[in-house]
């Protein structure tokens, strides 16, 4: 019964702490809430909103470890980018690659994947910032999208006003080119099974394409339903209402159902969405502003404020603890927790 007590007594303690002390107090009193069993998991897991951002972040960290799964959905239900923080620019990888057109990262490896002006893909290591492997299509045209696929071992290239490539990574070997040549190649992407790759024709018309036959084998009309397709990645479409709303709605990739819409502001946002499907982050051309969305409720969680004055790429590390926000010139910052 003394025992209980002291425990009692100590939780109490922490609990005070946690509501009215100093920021190094409160998280000496994280520390100590490990000692109280599942009570002191509770005010842990309790701290992820408190009213000190830091306090929060301490919390968060200090989670990540356990393996509880109420301490799984706890994080699920968090949002980590209210943490994340500039942490460096990467000004140009060498002297050959003045600009970087594309970019994009690897859902396993840490690896980035540029193309320069030149047509010269490189793939990078993230950890070293050496070069992987290097290679150069035999188009004249300049490439303006990459894809990754979900299983790394293809990489998917896409001309804005002509034709796409599909190369595959390992052997550094085309396996096919769209032989339908379109107005306009807007936004790709590859299936969650990286078996084919979608593309929007003129933004209204979505073409499945077949990698191993090189053949299209369905089609998906946006014109219908007064929206154009405008991104994707392996897990969900985003649309743009005909208008001028500007209102916005998420796919799920394999049901073809909305899961919820959102009102964006500014001139075509540029919008990347994390791997778990959790959040959609939209970048603005206009003031360099990046926003955090629930993808689930179309709610905005909170906002990060780039160095450049207008984004035009944003890309998410496969663990979510990086993001790569290219500016359009030689530069792309990162930032993560």
């Amino acid at each position: 019964m003394t025992v209980n007590n002291t425990v009692l007594g100590e939780i109490e303690k922490v609990k005070q702490l946690l509501a009215y002390g100093k920021f190094e107090q409160k998280t000496d009193a994280l520390l100590d809430a490990f000692e109280y069993g599942e009570a002191g998991l509770d005010l842990i897991i309790q701290a992820l909103h408190n009213s000190e951002v830091d306090v929060q972040e301490a919390a968060y960290w200090l989670l990540q470890e356990n393996t509880e799964p109420r301490v799984k959905l706890a994080l699920q239900a968090y949002n980590p980018y209210l943490f994340f923080k500039y942490l460096f620019t990467i000004e140009r990888y060498t002297d050959e690659v003045r600009k970087i057109a594309c970019v994009d990262i690897s859902q396993e490896l840490q690896t980035l994947v540029t193309c320069n002006y030149k047509n010269i893909i490189q793939v990078w290591n993230m950890q070293t910032q050496q070069v992987i492997c290097t290679f150069q299509p035999e188009a004249t045209k300049e490439f303006d999208q990459i894809a990754i696929a979900p299983n790394n071992h293809v990489l998917g290239l896409w001309n804005c006003n002509d034709y796409a490539e599909v190369w595959d990574l390992k052997t550094k070997e085309k396996i096919f080119t769209t032989h339908r040549r379109s107005d306009w190649f807007w936004y790709i992407a590859f299936s969650p099974d990286g078996q084919s790759f979608l593309n929007a024709v003129d933004g209204e018309i979505c073409e499945l394409w077949d990698i191993q036959i090189g053949e299209i084998i369905s089609y998906i009309s946006m014109f219908d339903l007064g929206h154009n397709f405008i991104y994707s990645n392996s897990q969900v479409l985003v649309s743009e209402e005909q208008g001028f709303d500007q209102n916005y709605e998420i796919w799920d990739w394999q049901t073809q159902q909305v899961i919820c819409t959102l009102s964006l502001s500014g001139y075509m946002p540029v919008i990347t969405v994390s791997r778990d499907q959790r959040f959609l982050l939209s970048g603005s051309r206009d003031n360099g502003t990046i926003k955090v969305w629930n993808i689930r409720t179309g709610h905005e969680l909170c906002s990060l404020t780039s160095h450049s004055s207008s984004i035009t790429g944003l890309a998410i590390s496969s663990d979510g603890q990086r993001l790569f926000v290219w500016s359009g010139d030689s530069t792309v910052e990162v930032w993560g927790i």
